[in-house]
C-alpha cells in the first residue's frame, strides 16, 4: 500500500470480464490475489459490440435476417449481455464479500483493448486478471487476439488466464 503526504491509496486489482470471456479459476486468482494483497477488486465486464455487429452483419449479407429485425435482434442480445454482466459482476461480488476483499463493479461496451486501458488507468489498477479464449492454431498464425493486445499495451501487469 502506497501512503504519501496523508493521503492513503488503496491497491487495485482489476478482473476483466467480456461477453465471450468468463473463468471460475480467473475470479477465484482475482479476488485471492486482491485479498493477499489487501486490494480493491474492480471487475469490468466489457459488452463487445464489435463481435456482436459482425455477428449480425454476417446475418444481414446472407440475407438470414433484414434491417428492421436484425435491429430488433440487436437490441434483443444487447438487453442479454447486460443481464449476464450483472449476473457475471453479482457472483464476483458475492465471492469477494466472502474473502473481505472491497469491490467495485464497471460495466461498459465498446472495443476490448481501448475499454480495459481506460479502467486500468482509471482505477490505476496494479494487477489486471484477463481471460483469453482458446483459439484454433490457424487463428493464432493470422491475428493476435485482444487480450495479447492488452498485455503489450496495459500500463500494468495482466495476468492471463486461457479457457
Amino acid at each position: 500500500m502506497l501512503v504519501s503526504k496523508g493521503i492513503f491509496q488503496m491497491n487495485c486489482v482489476l478482473l476483466i470480464l467480456s461477453t465471450s470471456r468468463t473463468s471460475q479459476n480467473a475470479i477465484e486468482y482475482a479476488v485471492g490475489l486482491a485479498k493477499k494483497e489487501k486490494a480493491k477488486l474492480v471487475v469490468l465486464y466489457i459488452i463487445e459490440t464489435e463481435l456482436t455487429n459482425e455477428v449480425f452483419d454476417k446475418f444481414t449479407d446472407i440475407g438470414f435476417i433484414g434491417d428492421k429485425p436484425s435491429s430488433e435482434l440487436a437490441e434483443a442480445i444487447m438487453k442479454e449481455y447486460r443481464q449476464r454482466g450483472y449476473e457475471e459482476m453479482g457472483k464476483v461480488q458475492i465471492r469477494a464479500m466472502e474473502e473481505n476483499v472491497d469491490f467495485d463493479a464497471v460495466t461498459t461496451q465498446g472495443d476490448f483493448v481501448e475499454k480495459a486501458i481506460e479502467v486500468i488507468e482509471r482505477y490505476k489498477i496494479d494487477t489486471a486478471v484477463a481471460i483469453k479464449r482458446k483459439r484454433s492454431a490457424f487463428l493464432k498464425y493470422f491475428s493476435k487476439s485482444v487480450v495479447d493486445e492488452l498485455v503489450e499495451q496495459a500500463p500494468c501487469k495482466v495476468e492471463v488466464f486461457e479457457e
